[in-house]
């Protein structure tokens, strides 16, 4: 769905080539669920250092088309850890490091060691390569691990995340440890803003049977429900919360005649991911149970954003949205 690929500075210097990088125009980002890690941390850098030590160092045409590259190359970009440092060769250090942590796929000039993994330039062109597809919604165990595993280069390179899951229990581990996971995973080895928004949106109609909705409903019921639900929320969602983040928290209920809360998604500012079953995990995890995520078109991405985002929205907020200051600590 979202495949993370390492991409040698060496081939990247190179791009500055209109046909040597015309086969890679639009093939990177997280709409074409590609994303490019940054391995290691100074990366640009190393781009750079090998672009200075081409023929074309020198032409302002090159070093013009370089920069404009790399600002959208880098946009939604992954950034890991430095490892390996020992290791001067980047091919060398990037294999090494998919042993321990494996990219989708490393992008190179040349495969030397015939890594399966390792995907040469010129046979890629030429005729294909398995690993340069990105899988499209294959089945994911219902896990907290398994879960963010399948949206956790979304979540570290996107600015504005929205969860949205009407039936979000705090109360229940099923719930929380899939949260906590997501959460951890946002502000984990991020490339840019080290901030991003993080937002939750849930709902009271579960609380309520189908009949009761408007005037059907007991309006002192209904305020007994949101703050049973507003107090767990607040006394359980900090320790899944990293420490000093915060996460803004708005909850809803159908409007008469209006949208159901129903679907879940994680949302954010350049794609969009549904939720077949739910953000939470499995009750018994010895069950074989899996989940269908399906990476959002444009149009609908745009239409769930309106509805839970948009001015006006498609639904009633029962109280005023509310941040949670994070207190785990890692």
């Amino acid at each position: 769905m979202i495949c993370e690929f390492a991409l040698e500075p060496e081939l990247v210097a190179t791009w500055h080539d209109r046909k040597e990088f015309l086969f890679f125009e639009e093939k990177f980002g997280l709409r074409t669920g590609r994303i490019v890690s940054a391995y290691p941390k100074k990366w640009v850098t190393l781009v750079w250092q090998a672009f200075q030590k081409s023929p074309n160092s020198q032409n302002q045409n090159a070093q013009r088309n370089l920069d404009a590259l790399l600002r959208d190359l880098t946009q939604n970009m992954v950034k890991r850890r430095n490892t390996f440092t020992e290791i001067p060769v980047w091919l060398e250090r990037a294999e090494t490091e998919y042993a321990e942590r494996p990219f989708h796929a490393i992008l190179s000039k040349e495969n030397p060691r015939d890594r399966e993994y390792v995907v040469a330039t010129e046979r890629l062109v030429a005729e294909g390569h398995p690993r340069w597809t990105v899988p499209d919604n294959s089945p994911v165990t219902r896990s907290a691990g398994e879960l963010v595993s399948a949206v956790a280069p979304m979540l570290r390179a996107c600015q504005h995340i929205v969860f949205i899951d009407p039936y979000f229990d705090s109360t229940k581990q099923r719930f929380m440890e899939p949260m906590a996971a997501f959460l951890q995973e946002i502000w984990t080895n991020r490339y840019g803003s080290e901030n991003p928004r993080v937002e939750l949106h849930t709902g009271i109609d579960r609380f309520f049977r189908e009949h009761e909705r408007g005037q059907n409903r007991d309006p002192d019921e209904e305020r007994r429900a949101c703050a049973n639900l507003v107090l767990e929320i607040k006394r359980r969602l900090p320790r899944t919360i990293p420490t000093g983040k915060r996460v803004k928290i708005t909850i809803w209920k159908q409007r008469v005649q209006g949208q159901k809360l129903h679907n879940r998604y994680i949302l954010s500012e350049v794609c969009g991911i549904a939720f077949g079953t739910g953000l939470d995990q499995k009750d018994d995890q010895a069950v074989a149970e899996t989940d269908d995520l399906h990476m959002m078109d444009a149009a609908m991405l745009t239409a769930r954003w309106q509805e839970y985002l948009g001015n006006p929205p498609q639904f009633d907020q029962v109280t005023p949205s509310f941040e949670i200051t994070g207190t785990m600590r890692g």
